[in-house]
């Protein structure tokens, strides 16, 4: 029996105020850590002395944000339980962080990774490599508020016109545009203020209040169903999901455990070994072991909180099997075909729809706090890497410790407007494309080519900066092609396989240069791998 009434939608005036406390916490707390900033060593890694516990949990929080908590609901409509396989490389990825990334990356004493590479290679492998992270950062940094802005336009539904465009039945433009700006331009501001130390404690508050907002939403469905977890599973099963293989060798097959198993692999090793986010968080901890502690909160995280949004999926099948939601007929005609952007809206609507007022402000509260973890540490990241591989490189003259932070916020400031900028442009070209498509199309394919320029750097002697940089591209140019495969060549590659093709295109390219350059690294540059080399004449 349903026991919880259908809502006219919208927020509520109890909503709006649950919605600003938050968001006045928030930028409470980052006006309170700016006061104890000194130097761009306080503002980008924290003095290097945050817990570790803290540190682990804002970095799932920023990782994760909207695209999983909106984007994984969404799948299990696709895919059901078969898209929790994802989490079988997990024992990988655990050995290849614990044994090889933390305690390499923790003896440079880094602020940004691509210092790395200038010693490794050269500066112009430094230079390019920054510059794929920016180009990263913004499509990711862009995703993930576009993913927000479109929850808080099926939740709010504010019809703002005027200066902001126009709504329609289809497209809530104007709705767009002004939620974009505002989720933006405020985390943005808090960050500006508080730096890595604001981004990690606000991290830590949003990634509470994020669980908080999947466990409610369980809860209420539960009690509004008179159902339970088993109840929830039968319906599951039963649903018609896309038939996941355990492996396939058509590389146009979408979904397989195998591929799913081998995407969030891939994904995991080079976010945590190449993408300044990850990096910097280990980098603002004082050691090897309060870096592993760290990752080890990060695992442990990733995998709670994947569990309960693959618990809020299941729940909101069960719930629209008596219920009506204005996705669920979307839902209903497309189950067999492509993934597309309906079930990204069942969450919302249901939050919209059947929430009551209050609780729905903190789920609202949660999609802002998954959107703004991620904004300001990207935007903090960002920072670093103009600062420290553009700027302080380029530089001539020893800048004061007040104009470099002076400047690192002014560069973080900067980020909102283009990050506001970028998701616009991305909203307007992507109308229609799910999240989890979106995602390998507005950032992943850089991933790949990212994380194989480390690993090259750690483990090959014949890698060189003139052999890596066009290396570099042809990885990136695989990228772009299987992740546009149905734009380019009218051909499906399983978007799964993006990061890894293009990983492991990038190494077999190197390959093939060193072999055409006659390549082989200097004593020196061998002495910054995984393994140095001692010089000849040392001990």
């Amino acid at each position: 029996m349903n026991m919880l009434a259908t809502l006219d939608g919208g927020l509520s005036s109890f909503d709006y105020a649950v919605i600003a406390a938050y968001l006045a916490a928030m930028l409470s707390m980052g006006l309170v850590i700016a006061r104890r900033q000194k130097s761009i060593d306080d503002f980008f890694v924290g003095g290097r002395n945050l817990p570790s516990w803290a540190v682990g949990i804002s970095l799932i929080a920023s990782l994760l944000s909207t695209i999983t908590y909106l984007g994984m609901p969404g799948e299990m409509f696709r895919t059901g339980i078969g898209f929790v396989t994802r989490q079988l490389g997990l024992p990988v990825v655990l050995l290849v962080v614990w044994f090889v990334i933390i305690p390499f990356f923790m003896k440079l004493n880094l602020t940004s990774a691509y210092e790395y590479l200038e010693r490794r290679f050269d500066y112009p492998t430094r230079a390019i490599a920054a510059m794929f992270c920016l180009l990263l950062l913004f499509g990711w940094i862009s995703v993930v508020v576009l993913t927000a802005s479109k929850a808080m336009s099926e939740i709010a539904l504010l019809d703002i016109g005027y200066f902001f465009g126009t709504n329609s039945a289809e497209h809530r433009d104007a709705d767009m545009h002004a939620i974009i700006l505002g989720i933006g331009m405020f985390s943005v501001l808090y960050t500006t203020l508080g730096g890595i130390r604001a981004v990690v404690w606000t991290d830590v508050i949003q990634f509470f209040v994020l669980i908080s907002g999947a466990l409610f939403t369980m809860g209420a469905i539960a009690y509004s169903t008179n159902s339970g977890i088993g109840d929830w599973l039968a319906v599951a099963r039963e649903y018609k999901h896309e038939q996941v293989e355990w492996f396939s060798l058509d590389i146009r097959t979408r979904s397989t455990v195998f591929t799913i198993a081998i995407g969030m692999t891939f994904w995991t090793i080079c976010t945590h070994g190449s993408n300044q986010v990850a990096l910097q968080r280990y980098f603002a901890v004082k050691d090897v072991w309060a870096a592993r502690r760290t990752f080890l909160v990060n695992a442990l995280s990733s995998f709670g909180l994947g569990l309960i949004l693959a618990g809020v999926g299941i729940a909101l099948m069960y719930f629209i099997q008596t219920n009506d939601l204005p996705a669920k007929a979307g839902i209903d005609s497309a189950i067999d075909s492509v993934r597309n952007e309906s079930q990204d809206k069942i969450f919302p609507q249901f939050i919209r729809l059947y929430l009551p007022s209050g609780l729905r402000g903190l789920v609202v509260a949660a999609l802002f706090a998954a959107a703004m973890s991620t904004i300001d540490s990207g935007s903090n990241s960002v920072s670093t890497i103009i600062t420290l591989d553009f700027f302080r490189r380029l530089r001539r003259g020893q800048p004061s410790k007040k104009a470099e932070l002076r400047l690192a916020r002014m560069l973080t400031a900067s980020m909102g407007v283009i990050v506001v900028a970028c998701t616009v442009f991305l909203y307007h070209i992507s109308k229609g494309t799910d999240l989890i498509t979106l995602c390998q199309k507005g950032f992943n394919c850089f991933l790949g080519p990212l994380g194989a320029l480390f690993a090259l750097a750690m483990f090959s002697k014949g890698s060189t900066g003139k052999t890596v940089i066009p290396a570099l591209f042809v990885g990136e140019a695989v990228g772009v092609c299987s992740s546009y495969a149905p734009e380019l060549f009218d051909a499906q590659f399983s978007t799964h396989l993006v990061i890894a093709t293009a990983f492991l295109s990038t190494i077999v390219a190197d390959l093939y240069f060193v072999l055409i350059f006659d390549q082989r690294a200097s004593e020196e540059q061998q002495r910054w791998m995984w393994k140095p080399v001692v010089k000849s004449g040392e001990g």
